[in-house]
């Protein structure tokens, strides 16, 4: 996370820093709370809200409020909520469902933007300008075959407007090269997604160097579904959740939905595979308590049988 960080705060400047701050607070507060609270538990749970709050808020905009007005009501606004959000459901994840091992940034950010309507949006150009991100301008305005309405150099380094933790593709190849050096990326779902994605790239024939140059679609694919530690064991399935990604990913794309179309795509996919980890895991405990109830039925009815006088007698 620190190249794409680092380039949010050197292209956002203020407003990527007060984001920041909203992040580390939430963090640094939920690994207090977790501490305290659970300081006698052995083993403690392995959560990690800090990176949970600073992946939900990376995906927000940087115009988007910190506080906003209902009548003479100011509530948190959407990097707030996110974050609070994201450090509570990792916390809740690492403590009662360990065995799910989805993002819980990523999962707050898509409950806040179903829910809020496209609150955490918020986008701004570094440079001034058209305030709408490359994806949305190319949807509304230049929508033919093989436009690009961006120049492939602002869309590299990231000064365009987007997500203020995700709009730079050179950060985010940073931190996907860093994962592979510390052997967590996992390169079937990163090819796989890369293919999903060129299937609808070809059968609507966009420009592929448009559409692919995006860092927040990278930063979803890269540093969330490609991260070992968050993917299942087999590989025909991981090959399978990138397909799926990257198909999807574009698919909403043409929808209308903008480059927020790889968010919900990834978010959908490791929501699934939790649903499916969470029951099998739910099963699993389900049956050893059977079992183990079982053997201590058994237990007792042999105890019966010794201490019985009757039994003895014969």
């Amino acid at each position: 996370m620190a190249p794409p960080v680092a380039a949010g705060l050197i292209i956002f400047k203020l407003p990527a820093a007060e984001i920041l701050a909203v992040a580390l607070i939430a963090g640094i507060g939920a690994e207090l709370v977790a501490r305290i609270v659970w300081r006698k538990t052995i083993p403690r749970p392995q959560a990690s809200p800090l990176i949970a709050a600073l992946f939900g808020v990376a995906l927000v905009g940087p115009a988007a409020p910190l506080t906003t007005m209902v009548g003479q009501l100011e509530i948190p606004g959407a990097p707030i909520l996110i974050a609070a959000l994201a450090v509570a459901l990792e916390l809740l994840r690492a403590r009662y469902i360990p065995a799910v091992r989805a993002q819980a940034g990523l999962m707050a950010w898509a409950v806040n933007w179903l829910l809020g309507r496209g609150a955490p949006r918020g986008y701004v150009d570094p440079s001034g300008g058209n305030p709408l991100d490359p994806i949305a301008t190319w949807f509304n305005f230049f929508r033919s075959q093989d436009s690009m309405p961006v120049d492939a150099i602002r869309l590299y380094v990231g000064n365009v407007p987007g997500p203020v933790f995700a709009t730079s593709m050179l950060a985010v190849i940073i931190g996907i090269a860093w994962l592979a050096y510390a052997r967590r990326l996992s390169l079937v779902v990163l090819a796989s997604f890369l293919i999903g994605a060129l299937l609808p790239i070809q059968l609507y024939h966009w420009n592929p160097l448009f559409h692919l140059d995006s860092g927040p679609t990278w930063f979803v694919a890269g540093l969330l579904l490609a991260d070992r530690k968050l993917l299942p064991g087999p590989w025909a399935i991981k090959m399978l959740l990138g397909l799926t990604a990257g198909v999807l990913a574009m698919q909403l794309r043409a929808n209308g939905n903008g480059i927020e179309g790889a968010f919900l795509a990834v978010a959908a996919v490791q929501a699934v595979v939790a649903v499916i980890v969470a029951a099998l895991w739910g099963m699993s405990l389900m049956t050893e308590r059977m079992r183990r109830s079982r053997r201590l039925r058994q237990r007792e009815s042999q105890l019966r049988v010794v201490d019985d006088p009757v039994s003895r007698a014969g």
